[in-house]
């Protein structure tokens, strides 16, 4: 009697060790499979975190080095812009033929002054000053133009002829940055040597732009003298120019050498001398405008 219970006893206790057993087990799987989704998911938010923040390093250096090359990008079309807006007027002195009207010498003035005078011929040579003046004026043009200036000559031609007050206007009206005159000079005596830059007083149209025109002739002398080693006569200020009292733009002179001295005559007559003379004065030209913005 006591064997017919206890059998399903030891029975039941057995299934209840099983069961508890295979409970443990699914608990245990259940457990661990919690444990490595979380494991999985901190290992997914980390490589996800650190791909994020790569990605914003990466985007952040993209945007940096898009900034410099917009920057970059930005000043050399400044640069080109500023080159390209500078308008230069160069007036090669003289022309092929003389005139006998008059003009007056400043706005209002009632002193009158020849138009347009012959200009000097070389002593040794024969070459006339308007010849070796559109030489250099062409060469300089060439120098400017490939630079990237904006250049306007007041005459292209050894057969023009015009007033000084008509070669001002080409400044005027052009608003340009700088109108450079190109001459050489001639004296009585034959020993008479040197270059010399002229720049306007205070007078006339002249008045705003003398002390530009004077900064402006200053660098460019020193430089075309140094360039060439040519002897230098100075910066001489003239207030009886008309090509200076008329103008409403900064404007100067340059006389290269004595065409009535033998050895300058020969100089100015070459191509060689007149090329050193043009690479001078763009040189200088490059300096007075850098210096001017800077």
């Amino acid at each position: 009697m006591i064997r017919r219970y206890i059998v399903p006893l030891i029975m039941a206790a057995v299934m209840m060790v099983n069961l508890s057993g295979c409970t443990n087990n699914i608990l245990n799987k259940s457990t661990a499979s919690v444990i490595n989704s979380s494991i999985q998911n901190k290992e997914s938010k980390s490589k996800d975190n650190i791909n994020t923040n790569s990605n914003k390093q990466i985007n952040s250096d993209t945007q940096k080095k898009d900034i410099v090359d917009a920057k970059a990008l930005k000043d050399t079309k400044k640069n080109e812009v500023s080159k390209e807006s500078k308008v230069i007027v160069i007036d090669a002195g003289h022309g092929g033929k003389a005139t006998l009207e008059k003009e007056p010498i400043a706005p209002g003035s009632t002193v009158m002054k020849a138009k347009d005078v012959a200009g000097a011929t070389g002593v040794s040579t024969g070459t006339p000053e308007y010849v070796v003046n559109l030489n250099v004026a062409a060469k300089l043009k060439n120098y400017l133009s490939k630079a990237g200036y904006k250049v306007i000559m007041t005459r292209t031609s050894n057969n023009q002829t015009m007033g000084n007050i008509a070669r001002a206007e080409v400044g005027n009206k052009n608003n340009a940055n700088l109108v450079i005159r190109i001459h050489a000079d001639s004296f009585t005596s034959p020993s008479a040597k040197g270059a010399s830059m002229l720049v306007p007083g205070s007078v006339g149209y002249s008045k705003d732009i003398s002390g530009i025109s004077k900064k402006y002739g200053e660098i460019i002398f020193n430089t075309l003298v140094n360039q060439v080693g040519m002897k230098s006569k100075g910066i001489i200020t003239r207030t009886d120019l008309t090509g200076f009292n008329w103008s409403k733009v900064p404007v100067i002179l340059i006389e290269m050498g004595f065409l009535s001295n033998p050895d300058e005559d020969k100089l100015l007559s070459s191509d060689s001398y007149q090329n050193q003379i043009a690479e001078g004065l763009f040189k200088g030209i490059q300096k007075a405008f850098l210096g001017a913005e800077s």
